[in-house]
């Protein structure tokens, strides 16, 4: 274990860097952005490609992954190496005690196998030379009957593996047997009523043969135990000497019980059928096992020894189960060892990972860090505080105030903030204050002071974050001006202007002017929206005035954003012309801001100007009927002589005498005709020089252009011009001021007339066309009218200015009566101009007034 601790430590020694120099430079070269070790914060060393940290591999090169891996930890395999090495020694050993004392009990079961059947071997062998013997002295007959009995029992006493004797003539008919009672007496000699069986008349044939011991193959009784006969032949008429063996006695009587507790022995045939064994106890398939021939003799059988699992042996199996208890701590040592090896190394691979990054994030940030101690010594200082204050981190760390970068104008400030920091009392929301950089410039910089506290919990200094505010302050500083600036103008405006909520009656703002017309209150604001509050609904000396109105929502209101509207304030006696729109406040409701502008004065010129614009009407419709006087005169002329002569015939008539009733009344008929007449060119004159106010109402259109054709009719005779109308069908009603629209047709008749007087080409007579029809426009259907005359057009210079004030084309001309016009179609949301006719002859007055507006209006 203590080499494991010392290969680590050198590791990470040569891994780390020595000192705060080496972290420095490893940092970017410069020894003044590496931490100091006094700051709590440990040296930090970045890794990059020149330290020779581990680049990562793309997804698919697994090998050079774990080619780094092995390159920079390779120190993370010595234990599993270790293990692995241990693991495989450890398991030689065994194998090979395993294997030398597996060869040990085999070599031992060969030498019991061998020397049980060499004992077995040697006791038939004994007893084949017995029966050999007596054999012999039966042949040579050198003893009685009697004597060969005696013996034969001497050798069954003796051999207890040996069951049965007898002795069998030529004829294989038995002299004798012992014991005579054997159940294999009859078995083994021939009669009758049973012959021999196979296995012992083989027997038989084969010691007749070759003169020699002859041992038969396994018999099997009706127990099912197995005997096996020897056969010893008499040298004299062929008699037989037989003697029967149980297999199993030769296994029980011939082996020691030290060799069969140790071994199953068991006799097996040549077809490896079991004959006998020397215990029914099991034995493991894998255990050991030798078999051996017991010929000759027994040739038809083999001894095979099956050896049992030895008995405990205490002592070797303590030291075994020692050495693999050892064995196996020591490999979970090794295992525990590697395991806390490798999470060591990514422990320090993290660490390494986590101190870079946390030094690439210290040395990219913006906001400069300085640590003190608890006696206000400079610990620590970060790379962007040595760049903000222009100090290197060795000029610094050490320090006890007065700092270098303290202005020396605010040190004794500056000494009181610190010092509010050592107490603890440093404001929380931080505290501005002015650094002075290591070339004499200075920035301002606003300053949080939070506690340091170490990982054991123990408060050790204080941490301070430096943000320069230089450009922030400057923008509030300009934020203000500008305010100052915005709310200078407001306030100078001779203009109210107001922001109310709408979700609760609340002004939000209000400029010097509207407070010295309304003062503080909502009232004001709603008392210009005019025509917008439901008077019927709500009182203005009720506060339901107010709520009714301010929280209304947007959706309603919304249509009357920015629209300018004329509001006449009753109890100012004021005209306003107001304006709001909808807005954001500055905390995010909506709000109306209103602008209400005193339009009193202008109101009162715009009324002056109108009574102006009608007496001017009034002028140009005079001017217009004394150019027209003549006509007109010439016009009553004629119905007045009409009238004298109808009078006068009638009169001459009843003076004679003749005239009956019946011949008066069409004279007096085209009298009251022609009264009529000069009666209705005297009302349309009286009508269209009337002075009145303006009025409109729903007229007729065709009813309009037969009056205005009426009376310029009178100039067009007299000049030798026709004027031809075409109207629309059905007649077309309009809601018009019939008289100005009226005196607007005639002064566009009487100007197509008059330029169309003295030119050649009316020798036989002209014609001015009045044409009206309905068309459709974007906003609505409108009236268009077009005067189209025969006279010499417009030029491009003349038709830029031909409705300017005071500019005539006629010699004798004012210059008002189309700029008239032109007012007149406007004030009723209509356009007038003038275009040059398609075939270059004469020019087209043009009258287009909107029929939608002014429904609406009515």
């Amino acid at each position: 274990m203590p080499f494991f601790d010392r290969l680590l430590s050198s590791l990470r020694a040569a891994m780390l860097p020595p000192d705060a120099s080496g972290s420095a430079k490893a940092a970017g070269g410069d020894p003044a952005h590496a931490p100091s070790p006094a700051a709590g914060l440990g040296p930090i060393e970045a890794l990059g490609p020149d330290d020779g940290a581990p680049v990562a591999a793309p997804r698919g090169l697994w090998w050079l992954r774990w080619r780094n891996l092995v390159a920079t930890s390779w120190f993370m395999f010595i234990p599993l190496v270790a293990i692995v090495l241990f693991t495989v020694a450890m398991g030689v050993i065994l194998w090979s005690l395993h294997e030398t004392e597996r060869q040990q009990q085999r070599d031992a079961l060969y030498r019991d196998a061998a020397w049980a059947q060499q004992r077995v071997r040697l006791s038939l062998l004994s007893n084949q030379d017995q029966l050999a013997s007596l054999a012999r002295d039966i042949a040579a007959a050198q003893l009685e009957q009697g004597a060969y009995r005696t013996a034969a029992q001497e050798i069954l006493r003796e051999n207890p593996e040996i069951v049965f004797i007898n002795w069998l003539d030529a004829t294989k008919r038995g002299r004798w047997s012992l014991p005579s009672t054997s159940e294999f007496a009859s078995r083994l000699r021939e009669n009758q009523d049973q012959p021999l069986e196979p296995e012992v008349l083989d027997t038989f044939d084969a010691a007749r043969e070759t003169q020699r011991v002859v041992y038969s193959r396994p018999l099997v009784n009706e127990r099912g135990d197995s005997f096996m006969l020897m056969e010893v032949p008499i040298v004299r008429d062929n008699e037989f000497l037989g003697a029967l063996y149980s297999i199993n006695g030769i296994l029980t009587h011939l082996l020691p019980p030290e060799l069969t507790e140790r071994y199953r022995f068991s006799l097996i045939d040549k077809n490896n059928q079991t004959r006998a064994s020397t215990s029914l106890r099991p034995v493991p398939g894998n255990a050991l096992s030798y078999e051996v021939l017991l010929d000759p003799p027994g040739h038809s059988l083999s001894l095979r020894a099956d050896a049992y699992p030895p008995a405990s042996n205490l002592p070797n199996n303590m030291l075994l189960w020692l050495v693999v208890g050892l064995s196996c701590f020591l490999l979970w040592s090794l295992w525990s060892m590697w395991r806390h090896t490798s999470r060591r190394s990514e422990a320090q691979r993290a660490l390494l990972a986590e101190t870079s990054f946390r030094r690439a994030m210290e040395n990219s940030m913006l906001i400069g860090l300085r640590a003190l101690d608890l006696n206000g010594r400079i610990t620590y200082v970060n790379p962007a505080f040595c760049r903000m204050t222009g100090w290197q981190e060795n000029d610094l760390v050490g320090r006890l105030p007065p700092f270098p970068y303290w202005p020396p104008n605010d040190q004794q400030e500056m000494q009181k903030q610190i010092d509010l920091t050592l107490q603890g009392k440093s404001p929380a929301g931080g505290y501005e204050m002015r650094v002075m950089r290591r070339d004499g410039s200075s920035f301002y910089a606003r300053m949080y002071v939070s506690p340091l506290v170490d990982s054991r919990g123990r408060h050790t200094g204080w941490m301070s974050s430096m943000t320069d505010i230089t450009e922030p302050k400057r923008a509030r500083e300009e934020l203000a001006a500008a305010h100052d600036r915005f709310t200078t103008v407001l306030e100078s405006l001779d203009a109210a202007v107001s922001v109310l909520a709408t979700d609760k009656a609340e002004l939000l703002f209000a400029n010097r002017y509207y407070r010295q017309l309304f003062g503080w209150e909502a009232e004001g604001h709603l008392k210009l929206a005019g025509d917008d509050l439901d008077k019927d609904q709500v009182s203005s000396d009720n506060t339901d005035y107010v709520d009714a109105y301010a929280g209304l929502p947007a959706s309603e209101l919304m249509p009357y954003a920015s629209d300018a509207r004329e509001v006449f304030v009753p109890d100012m006696q004021k005209w306003f012309e107001v304006r709001r729109r909808y807005i954001q406040w500055v905390d995010g409701h909506l709000a109306q801001m209103q602008i209400a502008t005193d339009i009193t004065v202008r109101k009162a010129a715009e009324e002056m100007a109108r009574q102006h614009e009608e007496r001017l009407q009034f002028t140009s419709r005079l001017t217009t009927m004394g150019e027209m006087a003549s006509s007109l005169a010439h016009e009553l002329n004629q119905p007045l002589a009409a009238i004298n002569n109808y009078c006068m015939g009638a009169v001459a008539r009843l003076h004679s005498g003749r005239s009956t009733p019946e011949d008066l009344i069409p004279v007096l008929e085209k009298t009251s005709a022609q009264a009529v007449r000069a009666g209705t060119i005297i009302s349309r004159i009286r009508g269209f020089v009337k002075r009145s106010q303006p009025q409109r109402r729903e007229a007729a259109l065709h009813d309009i252009v037969a009056d205005a054709v009426g009376l310029a009719d009178l100039e067009a005779t007299r000049r030798r011009v026709t004027i031809l109308t075409r109207l629309p069908t059905p007649p077309l009603t309009v809601y018009v001021d019939p008289v100005l629209i009226e005196q607007v047709l005639v002064n566009l008749l009487k100007n197509a007339v008059e330029a169309m007087a003295g030119l050649p080409a009316l020798h036989a007579g002209g014609v001015v066309r009045l044409h009206a029809r309905v068309e459709p426009g974007e906003i609505g259907d409108s009236v268009h009218i077009d005067v189209i005359d025969q006279g010499p057009g417009v030029d491009e210079a003349t038709k830029e200015r031909l409705f300017e004030p005071f500019f005539s084309t006629k010699s004798d001309g004012m210059g008002m009566g189309l700029n008239i016009c032109r007012s007149i179609i406007e004030s009723h949301q209509g356009r007038l101009w003038v275009e040059n006719n398609a075939d270059g002859i004469g020019c087209t007055f043009k009258i287009m007034l909107p029929l939608q507006s002014a429904l609406a209006e009515h």
